[in-house]
């Protein structure tokens, strides 16, 4: 069940999306649900953005041209000519002009970066995947999750509730070191520019119970 068990950046773009947009979403996923009950194949052919974000690792280690790579996907598959090139665009800016990472040596730590939220209570697990593990200058790391919805643009709130599911999330990893960027909007949140009120877990379940619940009325209709 995909809102039961779903990616932390879904999650937010279904907290923030305007009431039609989030009911397309749901009313697919729903679609997709019964699709895999009547026995046919869940999956929709792979996340859209996997090959961007492993051009953007192989570029951060010096294994290759972001604009380069983007340029090849794009021959490799023309549904990606729209978007790729804003999504490079704005994680060029970021880690040239706010992540500080321009002309300093970065290792990508091999071991990559999972973890799971359980809200048991509700039912729910909110998964983190493949987020970038980074040590930049062997001197600090970043863990860096993407967020790459169109719509809605991340809002503050939206980064504090994402950075504290971070932060339950993978309990081993400096909670300093997470970050969020949003691509498209060429904005990032952390601790420092972002700090956690302290009323995060109690906003993201009353989100996340809304959300269950309008799940729950679609499938009935």
């Amino acid at each position: 069940m995909s809102v039961l068990d779903v990616p932390l950046r879904k999650v937010l773009q279904l907290f923030y999306a305007p009431p039609p947009l989030q009911r397309s979403i749901l009313k697919k996923d729903i679609r997709l649900d019964r699709k895999k009950e009547a026995g046919g194949n869940r999956s929709q052919g792979g996340d859209f953005h996997v090959p961007f974000w492993s051009d953007v690792k192989k570029y951060i280690s010096g294994e290759g041209d972001l604009a380069r790579l983007t340029e090849d996907r794009i021959n490799s598959n023309r549904s990606f000519k729209r978007l790729y090139p804003l999504l490079k665009d704005g994680v060029l800016e970021l880690l040239s002009a706010k992540l500080r990472w321009s002309n300093e040596p970065v290792e990508i730590i091999s071991q990559s970066v999972h973890g799971n939220l359980r809200l048991d209570d509700l039912g729910g697990t909110i998964r983190i995947r493949d987020a970038l593990h980074a040590r930049v200058r062997g001197e600090y790391t970043r863990v860096v999750y993407p967020y790459f919805s169109e719509e809605p643009a991340l809002s503050e709130e939206g980064g504090r509730l994402g950075l504290w599911v971070m932060q339950q999330a993978l309990k081993k990893l400096n909670a300093d070191d997470m970050r969020i960027i949003d691509p498209l909007r060429k904005t990032f949140f952390s601790p420092q520019t972002t700090p956690l009120q302290g009323d995060e877990e109690t906003v993201f379940r009353e989100r996340y119970r809304s959300l269950l619940g309008e799940w729950e009325r679609l499938k009935r209709e």
